[in-house]
């Protein structure tokens, strides 16, 4: 995918909170395949300031792509954790496909004009993760708080012991 490619996506679905968490979740993958103009397509996502004109993300990012970048035990690629949002599951290798919906959890989510904490379910976790977005004067939503997008989700079990 190139930064055009992803920006007109970007464009088209980062006016929901929803689409704007499925957005960044693309990017990171994007990211962690390799892809040059991922760090790019990330800073379109979070605010001004969390990564460079060029890509190169702030320290406090660097942490949150060290953490989604991990290998999930089971696979043999960085991703599991951004994949587990968009389809992969411990069942599936953690496979995912960007046509994949994320699945918001309505109840427990809280969504205003300005602000909203979105909670997001995953693939390979008990609990959903909660994100803070917030939506800027072009009318896109941002992620402000991507903590818990990050965290761990569980292994694959191939019985192999």
């Amino acid at each position: 995918m190139t930064f055009d490619e992803f920006k007109k996506e970007w464009e088209s679905l980062a006016t929901t909170e929803k689409g704007a968490i499925k957005m960044y979740l693309i990017a990171i993958l994007e990211y962690l395949n390799e892809n040059p103009d991922g760090g790019r397509m990330i800073g379109q996502c979070v605010p001004k300031g969390e990564f460079s004109p060029e890509g190169k993300p702030t320290p406090s990012h660097r942490f949150y792509l060290e953490q989604f970048g991990k290998v999930v035990k089971g696979t043999d690629f960085p991703g599991g954790i951004a994949a587990s949002y968009l389809g992969g599951t411990p069942q599936n290798g953690y496979k995912y496909d960007y046509a994949n919906e994320i699945v918001v959890i309505e109840s427990s989510s809280k969504f205003g004009s300005e602000e909203s904490k979105v909670f997001v379910k995953s693939g390979g976790k008990d609990n959903p993760s909660p994100v803070t977005l917030k939506k800027n004067k072009d009318g896109f939503w941002k992620l402000f708080g991507v903590s818990s997008l990050c965290t761990g989700v569980r292994p694959i079990d191939n019985k192999d012991f």
